[in-house]
């Protein structure tokens, strides 16, 4: 079968991206996530006010509602899964990481939520043994392509729901130690909305489409952000003293007494569509 505009487009995005998981260094992000899951959960409670807005849209394109089994993949440590929690008949919250699953079920018990069950396992290894009322995902690597794409929508009985990238985030520090480590980094973003939305348009879907903003900023110590950075270039390439002393040089030199402002400014895209078929409520 021919893959359309959108499906060709979506794979080229993926394979010029500098960032995707590969066989050899699938285990390095993996211990990247694990080493940020507890400030990833910190981050996630400052950013609540914006994911709680995002699960209200939800509800009132009525791919939530009350009662509903959900399946969130790549839930991290509960962004919305615990949001789902308060309301849904039963959550599953889908991650590899284990350390994410850690800090959700921490915050759940903290929060007296008791809908939620978490799955250690990879995304393309899930077999679900049933459909849920809502499939969804939400700035996860596991959803990158068609196929991918298409799985999402393959578990669910009525809804699904995407969110990704509303535009191409400014990735600050990322951008620049790049530039100093490795060399030029290309210009693309597998997760821009353009690629799902598109694709399910020409597949006869009928997608909706809503923008949020995020916005925060937080003071960092400089040897936490060394450690966190030193990790991730880890994933890409070898970090050696040298390579350790550009990355503390640069926070160093933009800090004030140790800490250094790390700035989020991320337009999110809620796409949300009915599975083909569905009668709707």
């Amino acid at each position: 079968m021919n893959k359309t505009k959108w499906e060709i487009a979506w794979d080229e995005a993926r394979l010029k991206s500098s960032g995707r998981v590969r066989k050899q260094n699938e285990a390095a992000w993996a211990g990247y996530w694990d080493e940020v899951a507890d400030e990833y959960l910190g981050d996630v409670i400052a950013g609540e006010p914006v994911y709680r807005a995002i699960v209200d849209h939800l509800t009132k394109q009525s791919a939530f509602r009350d009662g509903d089994s959900v399946l969130d993949i790549g839930c991290g440590p509960g962004t919305y899964a615990l949001l789902f929690a308060e309301r849904a008949r039963q959550v599953d919250a889908l991650d590899s990481s284990a350390a994410m699953l850690d800090a959700m079920l921490r915050e759940a018990a903290h929060r007296g939520l008791d809908r939620l069950r978490p799955l250690q396992v990879k995304w393309e290894e899930l077999v679900p043994k049933d459909k849920y009322d809502l499939a969804f995902s939400a700035m996860s690597p596991a959803v990158k392509d068609a196929e991918t794409l298409l799985k999402l929508e393959a578990c669910s009985a009525r809804s699904c729901c995407l969110v990704t990238y509303g535009e191409n985030p400014d990735y600050g520090p990322i951008n620049d130690l790049w530039g100093l480590i490795i060399g030029e980094r290309p210009e693309t973003n597998t997760f821009h909305y353009v690629y799902p939305y598109n694709l399910l348009l020409e597949i006869n879907r009928k997608p909706t489409l809503e923008m949020f903003v995020l916005e925060r900023a937080k003071q960092v110590p400089v040897d936490r952000l060394v450690r966190q950075y030193d990790t991730y270039f880890s994933i890409f390439t070898a970090i050696d003293a040298h390579g350790e002393r550009l990355i503390r040089e640069y926070f160093e030199a933009r800090s004030d007494v140790g800490l250094f402002e790390v700035k989020t400014h991320v337009r999110l895209a809620a796409i949300c569509w009915d599975v083909p078929g569905d009668p709707g409520p």
